[in-house]
């Protein structure tokens, strides 16, 4: 586990330290524990890290208090066993609102099964969002902010779209003009980032938008961006970009198989773009299994259990790490100090490492909560301007001009006018022709044969090929005897001519 050129010095064993391969850090990890115990300290310490490697950097921080990378920490006895001093690193602020620097996202790059996690909508109401997304890309409807997609989806709902209910609809537009009323709107619209500006360190503070804690999940929309718009790079020596995602039980909590399934996919495919993925959680247990199964790294710090399905799901984590005889993890996982963690990563072959006790080196950067005025400081002013910039204001109506009036009598005749008009207009009902009804039923008599054709070929061919494959395929033997049998056909079709000739003179001798 030694190799300072390859490895991600953070955690250290004591006096020996401990090293992530960089070379594997795109098989993601979790960084996990109770309230207190050095999780976040634990992500702040590798995300100055890998910035200091020259990785693009992006946390997510709810709470606020991992928002010290720009300013120095301070000396204290664990920096002792700290290869490095402390030290500030350049970083540029975000947040949901217009606090920091603003990060928006189209909704349309987002997704439905994203967007329809932030606004928690059930699978039916989600595939009625779907149709939203799908109808929009087809007839080129912008689908930038939430007020877009409510346009979407009243003009569906007008036009009686195939497939919309009224009433999920209904669900979604009160969903939606709830994300209004809660301000969090702010956060879908132009500019969208772009990942050319994520270039260093970069903070998302989602602090001052906590009244609505599922705001967590934005990490997701990036990762999503990420995942679209990255190249194929293949196996990388370091990773391009890393995400820690702060609070990632409020991504996973309830979720249903579409959001797990996208995920899963992302994190699979991703790590070939060059992206190394962090969730930051309390418990390791709010993380699906499928998705856990994506996590090489973990680190995992004392969990603290008071219920008996806590107990539960710690023996099923502590099963999760590699075996050792060297202490009970279980029990461990139970009593570690805080900024103590138990370790398991891959090494330089791509095994995984027996688990390690290991305790944390301060961090480089101050573990104090910064004030927004020094953050906003701290940021790119380019990246401010760009952001901040004012969304186009609406046109006001022109007034109206006002029609000269018109002299009494004249009026009269004019009235009189408009009743005669409307008493004679006919609505003249056209019924359909003798045509449309022959052509109508030629269709479903088409239709019919067609299905009728497909029935029989189903019957007489598609099913009895599929027994017999199936048949075939049990036992090998009989595939050996079936290929036998039809190189004995072979052999008679291209030598029929002498085998015809053959029982033509045993016919005649006879």
């Amino acid at each position: 586990m030694n190799g300072p050129s390859l490895g991600l010095s953070g955690l250290a064993p004591l006096s020996n330290p401990f090293y992530l391969e960089n070379h594997y850090l795109t098989r993601h990890g979790i960084i996990a524990g109770s309230t207190g115990t050095g999780k976040s300290r634990a992500m702040q310490i590798l995300a100055e890290q890998l910035a200091d490697e020259g990785v693009n950097v992006f946390v997510s921080d709810v709470k606020g208090d991992a928002s010290g990378f720009c300013m120095q920490g301070k000396e204290n006895e664990r920096n002792r066993l700290a290869p490095f001093q402390p030290h500030a690193i350049k970083a540029n602020y975000w947040s949901a609102s217009s606090a920091l620097c603003p990060m928006r996202f189209s909704i349309r790059e987002i997704g439905p099964v994203l967007f329809s996690r932030l606004i928690e909508l059930n699978s039916t109401q989600e595939s009625h969002l779907s149709l939203a997304f799908s109808y929009s890309r087809k007839n080129n409807k912008p689908l930038d902010t939430i007020d877009d997609l409510l346009e979407v989806l009243d003009e569906m709902i007008k036009t009686e779209q195939r497939g919309m209910a009224k009433s999920s609809v209904s669900v979604i537009e009160r969903k939606l003009l709830s994300l209004q009323e809660s301000g969090l709107d702010a956060m879908f619209g132009s500019p969208s980032v772009e990942l050319d500006d994520l270039d260093g360190l970069n903070v998302l503070n989602l602090s001052d938008s906590r009244q609505n804690m599922l705001v967590s999940i934005a990490p997701a929309f990036l990762l999503q961006k990420l995942f679209n718009e990255l190249p194929e790079v293949g196996d990388v020596e370091i990773p391009k970009y890393a995400i820690f995602f702060d609070e990632a039980h409020y991504l996973f909590r309830d979720a249903n198989k579409s959001l797990r399934d996208l995920l899963v996919t992302i994190l699979k495919q991703i790590r070939s773009k060059g992206v190394s993925v962090f969730f930051v959680t309390q418990d390791a247990g709010d993380l699906p299994d499928d998705i856990l199964a994506q996590l090489a790294t973990k680190i995992v710090f004392a969990q603290r259990i008071a219920t008996a399905k806590g107990e539960t799901d710690l023996r099923a984590l502590s099963r999760s790490f590699p075996k050792t005889t060297e202490f009970d993890i279980t029990e461990e996982l139970k009593a570690l100090a805080p900024g103590v963690a138990i370790v398991t990563t891959l090494d330089e072959k791509g095994n995984q490492t027996k688990p390690l006790k290991v305790t944390m080196f301060a961090p480089a950067t101050t573990m104090d909560v910064v004030d927004y005025k020094t953050l906003r400081e701290e940021t790119d002013p380019e990246l401010i301007r760009k952001y901040m910039a004012e969304k186009p204001k609406a046109k006001k109506p022109e007034p109206k001009k006002e029609m000269p009036k018109v002299p009494a009598p004249v009026q009269e005749r004019i009235e009189k006018v408009k009743k005669i008009e409307i008493r004679e207009v006919k609505v003249v009902k056209k019924g359909p022709s003798i045509w449309d009804s022959i052509f109508g039923f030629l269709l479903k008599l088409i239709s019919f044969i067609i299905t009728a054709l497909g029935m029989v070929m189903s019957a007489l061919i598609i099913k009895p090929a599929k027994r017999f494959f199936g048949w075939l395929i049990k036992k090998p033997i009989r595939i050996l005897w079936l290929l036998l049998f039809i190189l004995l056909i072979y052999i008679i079709f291209i030598n029929w001519q002498l085998i015809s000739t053959f029982l033509n003179s045993l016919r005649f001798s006879s």
